[in-house]
């Protein structure tokens, strides 16, 4: 989703850069959380994406800062909206947005349903985030890369301290022998963890948006 790689960064940036406490507090916490799931089934993909900005690690930073900054100015302006997160789907896909601003976080959820036939019709370039699932493994492409983009040193040093999550229903796989991130030449392989219901994958954030390539996430049955 090039629209929420870009407004993250940028206002992460934003909200970083007044103060040399509150960074240093952000960069040791990992305190972004992105979280993907998918289910399905022979027909339909089911996919949940959440992406949010935990609130107390900056409150501490600010508290121990010499100048604190004003986080409810900043928290306002790292909101994600419905039209700009549901207009990097595919088209057609009714999708349920729901923004997340409670005392601990910020960010969004969001759950759609994606017919198989949808999915095979699409390119790389299109979607990102989206899964593409067939008989041989699960393709999900991101968005373009740092190399590609604008840079905040701020954004890209704190997207670095964080992770990214996928769980896939093992409803939906029964078996994965292999998974690893693709961004041109270069391939880095990915933990994955056996849990009872869910295979848990995790790597982070850097192998997407450090990238000059547009980066992939190949996982093989």
């Amino acid at each position: 989703m090039r629209t929420i790689r870009v407004n993250v960064r940028r206002r992460i940036g934003r909200a970083l850069a007044g103060s040399a406490v509150l960074i240093s507090a952000v960069l040791l916490s990992g305190c972004l959380d992105i979280v993907q799931y998918i289910s399905g089934s022979a027909s339909e993909i089911d996919v949940y994406f959440r992406l949010t900005l935990q609130k107390s690690l900056f409150e501490m930073g600010n508290a121990l800062g010499g100048a604190p900054q004003d986080l409810d100015l900043m928290f306002e302006g790292f909101e994600l909206n419905e039209e700009e997160v549901v207009a990097e789907l595919p088209p057609g896909v009714a999708a349920d947005f729901q923004p997340v601003n409670t005392d601990l976080e910020i960010g969004f959820e969001l759950r759609y349903t994606v017919a198989r036939a949808v999915l095979d019709s699409l390119s790389d370039t299109e979607a990102a985030f989206v899964p593409r699932v067939s008989k041989y493994g699960i393709r999900i492409p991101f968005s373009e890369g740092n190399g590609s983009g604008e840079s905040d040193e701020f954004a890209d040093a704190f997207l670095g301290s964080t992770k990214y999550r996928l769980m896939i229903s093992k409803r939906l796989v029964s078996r994965i022998s292999e998974a690893r991130v693709l961004a041109g030449p270069e391939s880095v392989s990915v933990s994955v963890t056996d849990l009872p219901d869910v295979w848990l994958l995790e790597f982070p954030l850097s192998l997407w948006y450090g990238s000059d390539y547009r980066a992939t996430l190949e996982i093989l049955f």
